[in-house]
């Protein structure tokens, strides 16, 4: 014998179904829109200070220690900042750390946003076409200096051998440029460490640089332009730390 439902008890129950299924399909839209923490694009118009530059460089990674991350080319035109493009970065052996807690030697990539040198540098004779930097040659006399002196993390040409890298035979230094952390006219701090370089990547993890693929290198090359104050920033994605990115 069949049950007789009363219709407004019908209506009632499929009411309440609708809107079951429409919250859970509302839930599942925000959490698709929301994007996490380690993949969130970085907005250098919510960053705290950019000063006068037209030319950003920003590394993200997810977090301290963080080994891996990913490098962005930012260009302001008119008051607003515009995407260029993306690379897959690696960074130091240790991860990352905060720059105002970098000890040298450590291994350790630092945050912070530094202006960066008026050149960039490498093993070729010349700078390739159409780059806008001052560029230097490697030489077998260059280079970079940790002594506790005024020259502290510089460049120096040399024939008589100093304390601190000798640029040249790193292959990974094709193309390369000093990323400004810890270097005049930037916050300088002796004992920080030196040489935090943005440069071609080779096998495994850095020293403590910034690496990327050697087209990506390439094209920042040719995209920097002394004439836009270009600056570099590393930091974290999660917001209100003071190594995110937006602190700086």
């Amino acid at each position: 014998m069949a049950l007789s439902v009363p219709l407004r008890t019908i209506r009632h129950r499929t009411l309440r179904v609708m809107a079951t299924l429409f919250l859970s399909a509302l839930a599942a839209a925000f959490v698709c829109a929301t994007p996490s923490v380690a993949t969130a694009t970085p907005r250098p118009d919510h960053m705290a200070f950019t000063g006068d530059s037209q030319q950003l460089i920003v590394v993200t990674a997810s977090g301290l220690g963080s080994r891996t991350g990913a490098l962005r080319f930012y260009t302001r035109t008119g008051g607003r900042w515009k995407w260029v493009f993306t690379a897959s970065a690696k960074l130091g052996f240790r991860g990352l750390v905060d720059g105002v807690k970098r000890v040298a030697g450590s291994r350790t990539t630092p945050t912070g946003i530094w202006l960066i040198p008026g050149y960039v540098f490498g093993t070729h004779a010349h700078a390739p076409a159409h780059a806008k930097m001052a560029y230097r040659h490697i030489t077998r006399r260059s280079w970079w200096t940790d002594e506790w002196t005024t020259r502290y993390n510089t460049w120096v040409e040399t024939s008589t051998p100093m304390a601190g890298e000798h640029l040249y035979g790193i292959r990974s230094y094709e193309y390369a440029l000093s990323t400004g952390y810890n270097a005049l006219p930037n916050e300088q701090v002796m004992g920080r460490g030196a040489a935090i370089f943005l440069h071609v990547n080779h096998t495994g993890y850095t020293a403590g640089c910034v690496s990327v693929s050697h087209a990506a290198m390439l094209r920042i090359f040719r995209l920097l332009d002394p004439k836009k104050n270009p600056r570099f920033a590393i930091g974290t994605l999660k917001r209100g730390t003071p190594t995110s990115i937006y602190s700086y």
